[in-house]
């Protein structure tokens, strides 16, 4: 009986453990998640993982310089379920990324939303309203 106790005690305790960091992970404070920023330039990088993809865009500048900007997308399952293949979203494309800003106007780090590309949009699949139609 002392053993079946502890074992349930070992467990309960390692769910208790983990209830912090999974119900933290989520967080959206860090973007403006009332405003839409559209960001155009070329996929640098892209990386297809769970349980966030990230997006890496040269963007060029007003002075003619260069800028990378990251956006963090959602999983590459829900990307790729939502219209956004690898054979879109790759290294080279020239794309258009409507994110939500960063709150911190220092960053160019942005919450990937949808993006555009030759004239067709494709919505993240989180019922955004990417174009500010009725329609996503």
């Amino acid at each position: 009986m002392v053993w079946k106790t502890i074992g349930i005690s070992a467990v309960l305790l390692g769910f208790a453990s983990m209830a912090g960091p999974l119900s933290a992970h989520h967080s959206r404070a860090m973007f403006d998640v009332d405003v839409f920023i559209s960001v155009e330039g070329m996929v640098t990088n892209v990386e297809w993982r769970n349980p966030h993809m990230w997006i890496t865009l040269d963007v060029p500048t007003a002075d003619g310089k260069m800028e990378s900007w990251g956006f963090e997308g959602s999983g590459a399952a829900g990307m790729v379920a939502s219209g956004i293949s690898p054979q879109i979203l790759k290294v080279g494309n020239q794309v258009k990324i409507i994110a939500h800003p960063p709150r911190d106007k220092s960053q160019r780090t942005a919450e990937f939303m949808g993006m555009e590309v030759n004239g067709t949009y494709y919505s993240r699949g989180t019922g955004s309203n990417i174009r500010g139609t009725s329609e996503n």
